[in-house]
């Protein structure tokens, strides 16, 4: 396998993987309680993920145009795959006040778990920025990795208070 070989199947493997991950998190990771900590990380990764997604897909054809090809065959498939990228922008356009788009802030911490502080109860209301504010939740927030947490619903009246520290500690959203 020669050099140019090499990076060529590196670029495709490595931009089918980076489209997989991004499909997931548009589809199914938009479902699952692992959520990001920071807004501004979330935010910063969809930002990326919308812009990349189209570019990605191009770069597939790292993979898919090869020289024992017919030179018909490999211009439908630049044909396809530059078709594929522009509906997947114009998808993705149509998607982004959906998708990744409102956060859940916190507005009160109510509890904090007894022996370890990092697990709380918090009290969150959905910022849909320019379009206002959405439903309430109450939920436990469990840190995961650096960068997410694990969010629970929950239901304060069947907690028990024994394992938790009361704290009703307002988070002033405007500062």
């Amino acid at each position: 396998m020669t050099a140019l070989n090499f990076i060529t199947k590196t670029i495709f493997w490595l931009t089918i993987i980076f489209i997989v991950i991004i499909v997931f998190s548009f589809t199914i990771g938009q479902v699952i309680s692992i959520e990001f900590k920071n807004y501004e990380i979330k935010n910063s990764y969809y930002d990326f993920a919308f812009t990349a997604l189209p570019f990605a897909i191009v770069l597939t054809l790292f993979g898919t145009i090869k020289k024992k090809n017919k030179k018909s065959k490999n211009l439908a498939i630049v044909a396809v795959t530059i078709l594929s990228a522009v509906i997947c922008f114009f998808l993705l356009v149509s998607i982004m006040f959906s998708v990744g788009f409102g956060s859940w802030t916190t507005e009160t911490i109510l509890y904090r778990k007894h022996n370890d502080k990092n697990i709380t109860i918090d009290k969150q209301r959905l910022d849909l920025g320019a379009l206002g504010y959405g439903s309430y939740r109450t939920v436990q927030l469990t840190s995961f990795l650096k960068y997410f947490q694990v969010a629970k619903q929950v239901d304060t009246a069947k907690i028990d208070k024994r394992n938790w520290d009361y704290a009703n500690q307002e988070i002033n959203l405007h500062d």
